[in-house]
Parts: structure tokens; sequence; C-alpha cells
């Protein structure tokens, strides 16, 4: 696993995919505290300064993927794009040891098994942090900007949002409901977001280890970098055209929840099967390469 670490950090191109991500993190964060601080004068000149409203317009509404006052551009691109831009360091690094003649000696040296699913386990990990961490960043950033740390009193807020008992001069705010891991948010934002960005990670993981399962069945490189992002966007492309977008996860992925019907055994049975059919790509790849050697 740290021989993986050194080649990960000495290939340039996971150098370009952290510093796509943290544009992108940047991009949403500085566009939505923007448009929070217009949002905050707004609200100071139409509800003045009423408690319940404040508590409600709080900043970490602009984490990355919490949809924020307005639509954020940077935020949607980042959840659009992940699988493409963590495939790029990652899910060709078999195809390159192979084309420079390292997996020959890598196979001699510990076996098959222990090569072809170290690489698969790392690949996992990498994708999960390489996905979670611009998005923690995003978190730091937003409270830096807004100088918010303590969200104990949105948590209060929507605690009695949720229960129907928060005094509001009208019905501006019922759509902050949300219908998954809700009582996280009456603990905390930091809680729910977390959440999300964890599943997030392991969705992200999926997708790599399927480029990657992919790199031993094909040849050209370009395709099995873009492989992740295409599986994606079919799934995308399939779901929205038969309205099943409850079932896709650049939907339920994001953690403002922007459809309708989503459901915790949803994302279990999607996550289970694009694991499930992870793993059985790689393990085809596998075994058709055994002529390696």
């Amino acid at each position: 696993m740290y021989i993986e670490l050194i080649k990960l950090l000495k290939n340039r191109n996971f150098y370009i995919s952290a510093a796509c991500l943290l544009l992108l993190v940047i991009g949403a964060v500085v566009l939505g505290v923007k448009d929070y601080r217009e949002n905050v004068q707004l609200l100071e000149r139409i509800y003045h300064d009423n408690p319940n409203v404040f508590a409600l317009a709080s900043p970490h509404l602009e984490w990355v993927g919490l949809g924020g006052f307005r639509f954020n551009v940077f935020s949607s691109l980042y959840y659009f794009l992940f699988p493409l831009l963590l495939s790029i360091p990652l899910v060709d690094s078999i195809d390159r040891e192979r084309k420079s003649g390292n997996v020959h000696y890598q196979l001699t040296r510990m076996g098959r098994s222990a090569y072809y699913w170290g690489k698969f386990l790392f690949s996992y990990i990498s994708a999960f942090f390489l996905f979670l961490l611009p998005l923690l960043f995003g978190v730091v950033l937003v409270n830096l900007l807004t100088n918010h740390w303590d969200y104990s009193s949105f948590s209060q807020a929507y605690r009695q949002l949720v229960n129907g008992t928060l005094p509001l001069p009208d019905n501006s705010f019922e759509g902050e409901k949300k219908s998954l891991f809700s009582p996280l948010l009456e603990i905390s934002p930091y809680w729910y977001v977390l959440a999300y960005y964890i599943i997030g990670g392991l969705f992200a993981s999926g997708y790599v280890c399927l480029g990657l399962g992919f790199s031993l069945l094909l040849k050209n490189r370009y395709l099995i970098t873009l492989m992740p992002q295409i599986i994606y966007m079919v799934c995308w492309a399939a779901l929205t055209i038969t309205n099943q977008l409850a079932w896709d996860p650049f939907n339920f992925l994001i953690p403002s929840q922007p459809v309708e019907g989503l459901s915790y055994w949803k994302i279990v049975i999607v996550f289970v099967l694009q694991l499930l059919i992870a793993v059985a790509v790689f393990s085809y790849g596998v075994k058709k390469s055994e002529d390696v050697l």
C-alpha cells in the first residue's frame, strides 16, 4: 500500500485531478458566500430581525452540495464531473504498468491476487479520500469566510420546523425539510453533510474501481479514463428519461436532495449493485489477463 501511495504521489495526473477538484470547491465557496451575503441583506429588509428566519438562513447552506440560496454551477459541476476527475490519476494504473512491463515484475514478486486486489483496494481508498477531502476543505473555507462555526441555533430552529412549532412569518422555509438524514440536521449540519460526503466517497470509489476493471479489458487509455464518467452519465440519462430520478446517484448523492422519492433502501441497493458489478468486472479482467506471465 505504501509503494502504491508513492507511485500516486509521483503521478502528475494526481495533482491535476486534485487541483481541478479544489478549484471547483473554491469556485463554489466564493460564489456561495457572495450569494449568502446578498441573501442576508435581502432577508434583513424583508423580515427585519426575525431570529428564526436568520437561524434557518444559515451559512452552512453554501457548503458544496447543500444547494445554497441560488443555483451554484461549481457545486453542480463537482457532483457531475467527479467520476472523470477521480479517474484521471487512478483507473489506468494497471494499464500503465502493463505497458511498461512492470506488471510482470510485480506478479513474480508478490503473486497475482496480492497485486491485483491490492490495486483494487488502494484505488478504492484513494478515490474515497480524493473525493472527500476537497469537500471538507470547502466546509472549513465557508466557515472562515463567514466567520461562522457554531450551527446549534440552526439545529434548534430546524428541529422546531420539523415538529411544526417554529413561528415563521410565512412558509418560505418549508422546503428546508429533508426526507433523508433529517435527524442528523437536528443534531448538527456537520453530521448531516459528513454522512452525505462519506456516501458520496463510497460511490466515487465504486466508479473508479469500475474503471480499473475495464482497464483490464480495454486497450485505449483515453476510453479507460472516460469509462467511469460514461457509466455515470449513461445511468443519469437513462434514469432521467424513464423518470426514475430517485434511483440516480447524481440526484441522491447531492446533500440538497433535489428530487422527490429518495429513500435509504434505494441508495443501499444501488451501492451494493455498483460494488458487485465493480468486483465482477475486475475479477473477469484479472482472469482474462492470466496470460501476462
